[in-house]
């Protein structure tokens, strides 16, 4: 998979949270309870999909986040010397890495947006849930 298309399929799961969200507000408390349930089933199947690959973007995302700006002057400067070098085959290497780490971030973004879909349904029920507590409680 391309990193574009791996992009074009995080903005797809984006949108259906999004209507997700958007759907539960008009449903019923086991209605909601069964799309939790599914996203549940279907965050966990992810999960087990790329378990290794998680534990392994989640620690390389951390990094990622602590060393950035070295990174990205380290590859800057890599680049400069291969253009001068004019070092086809280093340049390819460089290149794969940078996309190799590239689809990393975006399979722990894609489970991270499987989390959110399950926490944002969470949420949702209950939202659901008090209301009609709230809804079947005498007025004080």
């Amino acid at each position: 998979m391309t990193l574009s298309e791996q992009i074009d399929a995080l903005q797809a799961k984006v949108a259906d949270l999004k209507s997700s969200l958007d759907a539960s507000r008009h449903e019923t408390n086991e209605q909601i309870k069964a799309r939790v349930a599914s996203a549940r089933a279907k965050a966990k199947a992810a999960e087990e999909t790329v378990h290794g690959k998680a534990d392994q973007a989640q620690t390389q995302w951390q990094s990622f986040k602590a060393d950035t700006s070295a990174k990205m002057a380290e590859m800057q400067g890599r680049i400069e010397r291969k253009r001068e070098e004019r070092d086809v085959k280093a340049a390819e290497d460089d290149a794969e890495w940078a996309e190799d780490s590239a689809a990393d971030a975006l399979d722990y973004a894609a489970w991270a947006v499987d989390q959110a879909e399950v926490a944002v349904l969470d949420a949702a029920d209950a939202r659901a849930w008090a209301d009609a507590q709230a809804a079947a409680s005498p007025p004080s």
